[in-house]
């Protein structure tokens, strides 16, 4: 019989990776995107229950946004185009370092390249203002287009992700997630190459593609034509690519995820930590509901740690297969 657990005596922090180790005090990460560059979330959410905050995506040089329509709905979630827009790297820092600072939780900065030089230079110039910035790790976004690869994102080609990747480790001895989606090129191998350029954690919670005609069927819905889908519909979608990826490298395991139930779905299928997004819209007590329903899932099956739900469904899978 199963020793009880009381749920507020369950641990929440872990450590992701060994190498390049990323210690979290909470397994909640708050997606790239929703919340801006840093000043902008505390205005809606807690920091205070979450254990990795990371930014929009930042460039080396300022990047516009797409023409508008830039935003439709679809059944179960969001289509949506935004290039990745931002005033480039010195302006976020001038304008968000001391958020950084002052959160309550690890920040990670998302990097957003066209080449694996400009990715290099980008890395630098946030080292060079070292003093000015306290961040505790890089999310490198290989969903986000590439002029290498005439605008296809960095992820739709094996090597030239793997090249990126690689770019990334060298610059920089911080710890480094790779976020992806589940469209990226043979997902596995990519994780399994990630975990051996040195790569912390990958987070598994990037958007698919969609596309979607104008009501007119004249022309895309989006200005932009194809965008990125966000929302419940993703949700099994990014679930197929956590279990995919499972026992490669930490997983942090998001898309779709609106409820505590979900959350626990994704640790169950193998993520280590969750992913937060456009559901923080419509509940910003979202991060505080994921973690006390985790804690009580823990506790419920004698854990002693909310990292040990991880990969539950998975093991339970495999027990089954030896049978």
């Amino acid at each position: 019989m199963e020793a009880r657990v009381g749920a507020v005596s369950v641990r929440t922090d872990l450590v992701l990776g060994s190498a390049h180790p990323l210690r979290l005090e909470r397994p909640i990460v708050i997606a790239s995107g929703p919340l801006g560059f840093g000043a902008e979330a505390s205005e809606l959410i807690d920091l205070r229950d979450v254990g990795l905050f990371v930014t929009r995506g930042i460039s080396l040089a300022p990047r516009s946004g797409p023409s508008l329509p830039r935003v439709v709905e679809v059944p179960g979630g969001l289509l949506h185009a935004i290039s990745r827009e931002n005033p480039g790297v010195d302006e976020v820092i001038d304008r968000h370092a001391s958020a950084w600072r002052a959160a309550p939780c690890a920040v990670a900065v998302s990097l957003v390249a066209t080449y694996e030089k400009s990715l290099a230079a980008l890395i630098a110039r946030f080292e060079s203002r070292a003093d000015q910035v306290r961040i505790d790790a890089y999310e490198l976004d290989l969903t986000s287009p590439s002029d290498a690869l005439d605008g296809a994102r960095w992820e739709s080609t094996f090597d030239a992700a793997v090249r990126l990747t690689e770019a990334a480790r060298e610059s920089t001895e911080l710890p480094l997630i790779v976020k992806v989606s589940p469209d990226a090129a043979s997902l596995r191998a990519l994780a399994e190459a990630a975990a051996d350029a040195g790569v912390t954690a990958l987070s598994v919670s990037g958007s698919p593609l969609g596309y979607l005609p104008n009501r007119g069927r004249t022309r895309g819905a989006l200005a932009e034509g194809v965008g990125e889908l966000s929302g419940p519909l993703i949700r099994p979608r990014a679930l197929a690519a956590v279990v995919s990826v499972h026992g490669a490298l930490p997983i942090i395991g998001g898309g779709g995820i609106g409820s505590p139930a979900d959350a626990l779905d994704a640790f169950a299928a193998g993520a280590a930590a969750v992913s937060l997004g456009t559901a923080l819209w419509a509940d910003p007590g979202l991060p505080r509901a994921v973690l006390e329903s985790a804690r009580r899932a823990a506790a419920a099956r004698g854990l002693a740690s909310v990292s040990e739900l991880a990969g539950l469904a998975r093991s339970g899978a495999n027990e089954r297969d030896s049978e």
